[in-house]
């Protein structure tokens, strides 16, 4: 520190004397009641302001779906894709001067591109029109993962020009993504037992998000994520495991970090009487559960945005989060948790082409053999159902119909009249 002399400064700064005026409420232009005051007079409270802009905030962007007839629609409402559909359909001149210059982006991709029913296709990718890639860049961010997942999702789904610069973009202007990047590299985890089939293991635990505890069970085969909102203590524990088991099957293992819910007796009891064995981590040692943090760290960045004002789970931001996460593949194996589960892609809010969502050739031989099986089944049934029976005529058989729908008539000698 040097000291200047108040004769050397050539003016006098804010502190360096007493104010001889009342000091004034000065009115920032980014001040939540300031705000809400110019638009509505009778809000004076504060705290009722940052509510209200956090609950416009939340509902301002509905969720809609980009499904293939909006994206046929938008496509024929765009001129240059609809000059694109006719060089595609025309073919493509030898000259490259005589193309326009809006469409010389494409001129590369011209032995990749096609249409299907008036949507152009890059290889079996969907070219988004320019009016609905900030809906689809906003549904690949939904989850809030990083460029290469994004990529890896956009690569089976989506296509434009320049589609990895505007993801990179989403990406580095996201403040959350910022805020929950891991400041320095993990150790490596020990290596547990391999699962040879989803649902064999399973990992879980509790996290804390704005104030609300979730619970996330994570497969550690398929890396298929399960978000609750338990009630409190082991009760609400053991409701969620139940519903999870019921559905997926009862795993061999459960990992956790020995938490009070997990540790109480009555747990302890449910899992040996499901017959589940139940590994224990230490707490101040995270990557001998590595699997449920990185679980739980996914699932934050999933939470994030998506979420209602009271930690809902209820609503159409967060299935439509966890609908893209169970959909992106991983980068190294290719195969997403949806793949690693049922054998093809499920329906999500990005459109796809329908042989995406044809099941796995073993699931197809699956179902021969499955068809194979009931054939014998299904033909013992109808012999046992057509024996002692015998196919009636044509005309006996309008004669009993008409016996059974026209009424009785009674003759005035007392006989009856059919």
């Amino acid at each position: 520190m040097v000291h200047i002399p108040g004769v050397k400064q050539c003016a006098a700064d804010g502190l360096s004397r007493y104010p001889v005026d009342p000091a004034e409420v000065m009115d920032l232009p980014d001040d939540v009641a300031t705000l809400f005051k110019l638009e509505d007079p009778s809000c004076t409270d504060v705290e009722e302001a940052t509510l209200l802009m956090a609950l416009s905030t939340f509902q301002a962007s509905p969720i809609t779906s980009v499904t293939w007839d909006l994206v046929r629609t938008a496509t024929a409402s765009d001129e240059t894709l609809n000059a694109l559909l006719d060089l595609i359909e025309a073919g493509f001149p030898s000259p490259s001067l005589e193309i326009p210059q809006a469409l010389r982006v494409y001129l590369p991709l011209q032995d990749h591109l096609s249409t299907v029913d008036g949507v152009i296709l890059y290889n079996d990718r969907v070219l988004i029109p320019p009016s609905l890639r900030p809906n689809v860049l906003s549904t690949l961010h939904a989850a809030h993962q990083g460029t290469s997942t994004m990529l890896a999702r956009a690569e089976s789904s989506v296509f434009w020009p320049g589609i990895t610069k505007d993801i990179q973009r989403i990406r580095e202007q996201c403040n959350q993504c910022h805020r929950n990047a891991p400041s320095n590299p993990s150790a490596p985890p020990t290596p547990p037992v391999l699962p040879a089939y989803p649902f064999q293991y399973v990992c879980a635990d509790y996290f804390t998000h704005k104030g609300i505890a979730f619970l996330v069970i994570v497969d550690r085969y398929s890396n298929w994520p399960i978000i609750a909102k338990p009630s409190e203590g082991s009760a609400g524990l053991i409701a969620s495991l139940k519903d999870t088991f019921t559905t997926f099957g009862i795993p061999e293992e459960l990992s956790s970090d020995g938490g009070p819910e997990f540790t109480a007796s009555s747990t302890q009891k449910f899992l040996h009487d499901w017959g589940i064995h139940h590994r224990l981590s230490s707490v101040a040692f995270p990557h001998s559960n590595c699997r449920a943090e990185l679980g739980v760290k996914t699932v934050k960045r999933l939470l994030t945005d998506n979420v209602g004002p009271g930690g809902d789970l209820n609503n159409d931001a967060f299935r439509r989060a966890l609908l893209q996460y169970r959909n992106t593949p991983d980068r190294d194996t290719r195969l997403s948790p949806a793949m690693c589960i049922f054998g093809h892609h499920i329906r999500d809010f990005i459109p796809a082409l329908p042989v995406k969502y044809r099941p796995h050739k073993s699931w197809r031989n699956t179902l021969d053999a499955r068809e194979d099986a009931l054939r014998s089944r299904h033909m013992r049934a109808h012999e046992r159902l057509s024996e002692h029976t015998k196919r009636l005529p044509l005309s006996r058989l309008v004669t009993m119909y008409a016996s059974r729908t026209k009424p009785a008539l009674t003759r005035s000698n007392g006989t009856r009249q059919e």
